[in-house]
């Protein structure tokens, strides 16, 4: 039998504190041939040896979620952050998609500067887009327009009523792509309802309001039509700064219009075009395009007030600012009036004119606009004045509501949704006007008593203390309509404000916000001034003031008082002499003092 045996080892001593690791070993047998070339070692199924580990490093703990937040805040952002502009304008896209589940959101508007009906004519529009694969993208839109015809037509004596709705899906493959050019396939299929005559575009009242275009039957036509269009544009790069773009396509819409109610009249019908434009970006953040979209087809895109049918191009210069990966916005000059891929050709009904389109584009999961935290004092002035607004924001991902009544019976609402350190969304906001003086078209359009108002829009910071700059800058723009429960009138304006605020000392803000309103009642034009003083650590005074710079007697003056109970509840009282503290009523005299509260919370 073979003898087991275990040979003497000295053990060395244990370090403080020993970390000890059993390797099981096993006892080797000793074989004929031990003698020449010693034992053979092999390993034992059960531990007999300790045997000593080296000690470990150092540990090292996962960053909190405050301190990876405060590196997110640090990191500067880079060009390759930016991702590529996918329309030059609604009638003329560019070749790029989206990357692979990244997706983007837009809302926008457009509008003639000035209506000769009297009211505003808006077409309000939103669309989604979804980078599906690394050459796919998916996009659903919807558009609406329901506002009488721009231009009065010359043989009706009682103005045709219209309605636009415009929903689809469209998809673009992207079938050639390189450092330099890049070529895609663009397609939509849309449900397109046209309403002309009737009341109000809707028919509440009964479809003999008022009479159609398509024929003389005096009453409502409507139909819902199924409409496409195809396009091919291409993209070349030609330095870093500048893109050129050709889309050339064709849009197929009806051509006629009332078949089956009274008598088929005639419409747009197909129309072929060639479409191209340029991109200049100078910066990530800024770029500036001009495009055309040509009609070269049989079919029209543009009709008169004799409703003459014809053909014209659509044109558009714009400015496309960033400002960060998040967030764009979006200004044009343009007559287009469509808003959607097979719509974007047509100018607006009636009157091809000069517009504006504005847009705002969000890109979520994008890098934000890195920056340090607000103190206490900014985030009381980021929740802006009472009718003077101040140029800062909460930060990302808060949410801040307010409630207003005052003595005159106005009430009114806000809901605001941070979407970056830069950029508040205002979900909504409105109310009801109630004892305003009828002194101006815009009051009595906007403003009278029993008027619901509802709006939606954003507040942008472009520059702050925070980033380098000596004072705090931004812009703010706001869409709606006053809903009119006693009258129906239904018209909307656009408001817009720039904001500039300076902190002169650690309880001293000054306040400066020149503000418009545009609207087919006429615009107004002002400049208000406010300044925030703490006057304890809880308590603010705010006076402010509002000169109507194109009709002074509607110039006003607020005195508010601001108590901040909590870090996420301040109540404020106030008495004014503004119509309103919502936006139009701002520009609108009240005649008398009016006495207020507010509520804000914010989380």
């Amino acid at each position: 039998m073979p003898l087991l045996w275990s040979p003497p080892l000295p053990l060395p001593p244990l370090p403080p504190p020993p970390r000890i690791i059993s390797v099981p070993l096993r006892q080797p047998q000793i074989h004929r041939d031990v003698a020449a070339h010693g034992p053979r070692w092999e390993l034992l199924p059960h531990p007999v040896l300790p045997v000593i580990a080296a000690s470990p490093g150092p540990v090292i703990q996962p960053l909190s979620a405050e301190q990876v937040q405060a590196v997110v805040n640090s990191t500067p952002l880079k060009r390759s952050d930016y991702l590529p502009l996918l329309r030059l304008s609604p009638a003329v896209p560019t070749a790029a998609v989206l990357p692979p589940q990244q997706w983007r959101l837009g809302f926008q508007t457009l509008s003639p500067f000035k209506s000769q009906t009297g009211t505003g004519n808006q077409n309000y529009a939103v669309n989604l887009d979804v980078g599906l694969s690394d050459n796919f993208l998916v996009s659903g839109f919807l558009s609406q327009a329901d506002d009488p015809l721009n231009a009065s037509l010359n043989s009706f004596d009682v103005q045709p009523a219209n309605f636009w709705e415009s929903y689809g899906a469209a998809a673009r493959w992207q079938l050639i792509r390189n450092q330099q050019w890049q070529l895609s396939l663009n397609g939509s299929v849309e449900g397109w309802n046209v309403g002309s005559g009737g009341d109000d575009s809707f028919a509440r009242s009964g479809d003999a309001a008022s009479p159609n275009i398509f024929n003389d039957s005096g009453r409502r036509v409507f139909t819902r039509n199924i409409v496409g269009s195809l396009s091919l544009p291409i993209s070349l790069q030609a330095s870093p700064q500048w893109q050129v773009n050709l889309a050339p396509g064709v849009t197929m819409l009806p051509s006629t219009q009332g078949a089956g109610q009274g008598g088929a009249g005639t419409f747009y019908g197909t129309n072929p075009y060639i479409g191209g434009g340029v991109l200049f970006q100078p910066f990530p953040e800024l770029g500036l395009t001009a495009g055309i979209a040509q009609p070269i087809g049989a079919g029209t895109n543009s009709f008169n007030a004799d409703l003459q049918f014809s053909r014209v191009p659509i044109y558009s210069a714009g400015l496309n600012w960033d400002l960060n990966p998040r967030i764009g916005l979006r200004g044009l000059l343009t007559n287009g009036f469509g808003a959607t891929p097979a719509t974007a050709l047509l100018a607006l009904p009636s009157d091809n004119r000069l517009g504006y389109s504005a847009s705002f584009v969000y890109t979520p999961d994008a890098p934000d606009t890195p920056q340090i935290p607000l103190s206490g004092r900014q985030r009381s002035l980021a929740r802006g004045g009472l009718t003077v607004n101040t140029a800062l924001v909460p930060e990302d991902d808060h949410s801040e509501f307010w409630a207003n009544a005052d003595s005159g019976g106005n009430v009114n609402g806000f809901w605001g949704y941070s979407l970056s350190n830069v950029f508040q969304l205002s979900l909504f906001s409105g109310g009801l006007y109630n004892n305003v003086p009828q002194t101006t078209p815009q009051a009595r359009l906007y403003a009278n008593d029993g008027a619901w108002n509802w709006r939606i829009g954003g507040k942008a910071v472009a520059f702050s203390p925070l980033r380098g700059a000596p004072f705090w800058g931004g812009g703010r723009i706001t869409l709606g309509r006053n809903s009119d429960i006693v009258n129906n009138t239904g018209q909307g304006y656009v408001f817009g404000e720039t904001m500039f605020t300076w902190e002169a000392s650690d309880s001293v803000a000054l306040n400066l916000n020149p503000k418009l309103v545009l609207s087919g009642a006429g615009n107004l034009w002002a400049m208000g001034v406010s300044t925030n003083v703490q006057l304890a650590p809880r308590w603010q005074l705010v006076p402010e003031s509002n000169v109507v710079v194109n009709n002074l007697a509607q110039s006003n003056g607020t005195l508010g008082l601001r108590w901040q109970t909590t870090d996420s509840l301040a109540l404020e009282a106030y008495g004014s002499t503004a119509a309103s503290i919502l936006d139009v009523g701002q520009l609108l005299s009240a005649e008398q003092v009016r006495f207020g509260g507010r509520v804000l919370f914010s989380f």
